[in-house]
């Protein structure tokens, strides 16, 4: 079989499974089937794979437990040119290792993330000619290696690089839309867009939500990082809700559940709304011995995977913790002076029931080699493909 014809027998697959649609500006949810060919889920688990995962390997994922697989990230020119990788990331390789996964695993929807974390995207927006050459240049890519979508990951597009960068991100994703709807077309299926949004209402409020949603299939809401290294205590990393003993003014609006709110009042479709939950925590130091290490000043912070937390939870002097309003865990070493904040199995399940409560459309995770074991996007699994 040639490549062209197991490209579009893949793209008939996703349709007819309900992950691709034909009609373009239509909400496109996704839906499995089971053994019996009755619908499993209509909520999207979305996995972002990074191009530095090392040892965890594109054949070390559970595309079984996953609707999408994110791989990040293609990087933007100030031109507009949607580039591979920098120098030395092992992007062309690992893409490669992908394209002969993505015939293997036609029920996974493949999407290509695409960041900037400085002005280029800013840049790339700003014409007519950019947005032009930045979509093309990441269908070039999409084609390549036979993935199913683009993600943009702008963080953000609110007006501080170009006061018009909220106009200029809606007319960038218009024209993403616009051709990767000529492509499917053209490929006989239909490619998904999706981009990864703020959690916060600085962030949210500048954005055209409404034309975005005429664009979008999906938004990857990134409920993570209301505390870190940055913040004056020792907080949680992705608290679900606000912890009720929270000192802090900000306590309220610092959590998952006013973040996913707070996106539910945008004009924009529920069930394309996805709560992000990190496989990654901080290790605060030089946290004195109080109220078990939780609100307390600290010295410095560093990020640590699950898998690296994991091992943390068997060393000698550390005691787990579980907050009964906030909804997650915590370490605390009275001995070393360390509070550490994460996500486990239990909090990640709590995260999934709440989507399923609430009729959002489904979770994301960053970042799948944080937890090689495959123990928390099993968990959201579990709740949301059962």
């Amino acid at each position: 079989m040639t490549n062209e014809n197991v490209n579009a027998g893949r793209r008939r697959y996703l349709r007819s499974a309900g992950l691709l649609a034909t009609t373009p500006f239509v909400s496109r949810a996704v839906r499995a089937t089971d053994d019996d060919g009755e619908a499993a889920t209509n909520k999207r688990v979305v996995g972002y794979y990074p191009s530095w995962a090392g040892d965890y390997t594109p054949r070390d994922v559970p595309y079984d437990d996953l609707t999408h697989l994110n791989y990040a990230f293609l990087e933007t020119e100030s031109n507009g040119e949607v580039k591979l990788a920098v120098a030395g990331d092992r992007a062309p390789e690992v893409l490669r290792q992908f394209e002969t996964v993505t015939r293997e695993r036609p029920n996974t929807s493949f999407m290509l993330s695409v960041a900037d974390f400085g002005s280029n995207m800013s840049d790339a927006a700003s014409t007519v000619e950019g947005r032009e050459r930045f979509a093309r240049t990441a269908v070039e890519h999409l084609r390549e290696y036979n993935f199913d979508g683009i993600d943009v990951d702008w963080e953000y597009p609110n007006g501080s690089v170009r006061e018009d960068d909220p106009r200029n991100f809606t007319l960038l994703l218009r024209e993403l839309r616009r051709q990767l709807d000529v492509a499917g077309r053209e490929d006989d299926g239909s490619y998904e867009l999706s981009i990864a949004a703020a959690p916060i209402p600085p962030n949210i409020d500048p954005l055209e939500v409404e034309k975005l949603d005429e664009v979008l299939d999906f938004v990857n809401v990134m409920n993570y990082n209301f505390y870190g290294s940055w913040s004056a205590a020792t907080n949680f990393n992705a608290p679900l809700y606000a912890a009720y003993d929270d000192p802090t003014y900000w306590q309220r609006l610092l959590t998952v559940d006013h973040s996913m709110r707070y996106w539910a009042d945008q004009p924009i479709a529920r069930d394309k709304v996805v709560l992000g939950t990190p496989f990654y925590g901080f290790a605060f130091e030089g946290v004195r011995d109080e109220n078990r290490g939780l609100f307390q000043s600290f010295d410095g912070a560093d990020t640590r995977t699950y898998e690296d937390i994991r091992s943390l939870k068997t060393e000698a002097g550390y005691e787990k913790y579980w907050h009964p309003r906030a909804r997650v865990p915590w370490l605390y070493s009275a001995e070393d002076g360390v509070f550490v904040t994460y996500d486990d199995r239990h909090s990640t399940m709590e995260k999934a029931k709440y989507v399923e409560r609430n009729d959002f459309g489904g979770m994301m995770c960053w970042e799948l080699s944080q937890d090689p074991s495959n123990a928390l996007v099993g968990a959201i699994s579990t709740v949301l493909r059962r």
